[in-house]
């Protein structure tokens, strides 16, 4: 098999690889990466793909062009998507005029909710699911937020990765400061100050049918000292969890996303939480995709990117009964900046002690 991987430059393709190669069965598939930087480190790691191209942005026109000709090349037979742009831009496609190769993507219009944050508190508002969240305009910040949200709260990036633009808002001058020093961000939302734990659901859809889950807590970030919030988007700590209550609410958040959009949810996804004050975990974003630490759940056997694949080759052998992964209660896992993951048992730290 011949398998394309996109934005190679992150370590979340770098783990779906890697994650696949765990069962000896694939080991001869042959994986071809691509990635819109020059500088991606991915594009240059010979020993993981076979093959990797330099491709326009996903907002360019010749995108579609250039990347149909290595599909075409390479006789590509599946591709795992991994920026949300470009899971929108293949969503989209698929929609109107069908992709190049097969993939497992969400729907377009589930999709375009999912990366927007303010619509996804819209959509589940009424269900207990999210935290109070407000749009801010910037041009009428000398209204009292807090007479709509109450202090303090946090801002973020309405778009995008969960960390960016965020910080803890103390006070409106705060605020202020904040919007002045990112004026690259237009659309910073303010939701519920939420200072509980922070947890991950992955889950894996394949025609509106939950197939797998499994969960995550996260501790600590990289470079998160380089982060006014403390989070970098990143985790280099966490824990591999059992948590049935927190996968209910991801795939009932799924599902109401889904039939308000009149489709069924399909594809891989990542619901994040954080609890609030009293304990209630919160959705605070949902992932169009895998994450960054794809490979820890696949070194504790929940191996959604070999999943992934095997529903496409409609394996007999898989089965697709609805399974939640579960793991020993030690399970934790670390990441460095130039390390990659590694599982740990706290019988290793233990060893560690004079």
């Amino acid at each position: 098999m011949n398998i394309l991987i996109t934005g190679v430059g992150g370590p979340t393709p770098i783990g779906i690889a890697k994650s696949i190669l765990l069962n000896r069965r694939f080991k001869n598939i042959r994986f071809i990466g691509v990635d819109s930087d020059k500088y991606a480190p991915g594009l240059y790691n010979k020993e993981l793909f076979d093959k990797t191209y330099l491709i326009p942005h996903s907002s360019n026109d010749d995108y579609w062009s250039v990347l149909e000709s290595i599909i075409s090349k390479e006789s590509i037979d599946y591709t795992f998507v991994v920026p949300e742009k470009e899971v929108l831009k293949w969503s989209l496609k698929m929609k109107t005029d069908g992709i190049p190769c097969d993939s497992l993507l969400p729907d377009y219009e589930v999709a375009k909710v999912l990366y927007d944050k303010y619509e996804i508190h819209n959509r589940l508002i009424h269900y207990n699911l999210v935290p109070t969240t407000i749009k801010i305009e910037t041009a009428e910040l000398e209204k009292d937020i807090g007479n709509f949200i109450k202090i303090p709260f946090w801002v973020r990036a309405g778009h995008g990765a969960g960390a960016k633009g965020s910080l803890k808002i103390n006070n409106m001058d705060d605020l202020k400061g904040w919007i002045k020093l990112n004026p690259h961000i237009k659309d910073f939302i303010a939701s519920e100050y939420l200072p509980g734990r922070i947890y991950a659901c992955k889950l894996l859809f394949f025609e509106g049918e939950a197939i797998r889950a499994s969960c995550a807590e996260r501790f600590d970030y990289l470079l998160a000292q380089a982060s006014p919030s403390g989070i970098s988007g990143m985790c280099s700590r966490g824990r591999l969890v059992n948590n049935k209550g927190i996968v209910e609410k991801s795939i009932k958040a799924l599902k109401v996303i889904s039939d308000s959009c009149k489709q069924k949810p399909h594809g891989m996804f990542t619901v994040d939480y954080r609890e609030d004050e009293y304990g209630n975990p919160k959705i605070t974003e949902i992932n169009i995709r895998h994450v960054s630490f794809t490979l820890a759940f696949a070194l504790c056997g929940a191996n959604f990117a070999e999943d992934s694949l095997r529903l496409y080759l409609d394996d007999s052998s898989f089965d697709r009964s609805f399974k939640i992964y579960e793991f020993d209660t030690d399970c934790t896992f670390i990441r460095g900046v130039d390390a990659q993951i590694k599982v740990l048992k706290d019988s290793e730290i233990k060893d560690l002690i004079l």
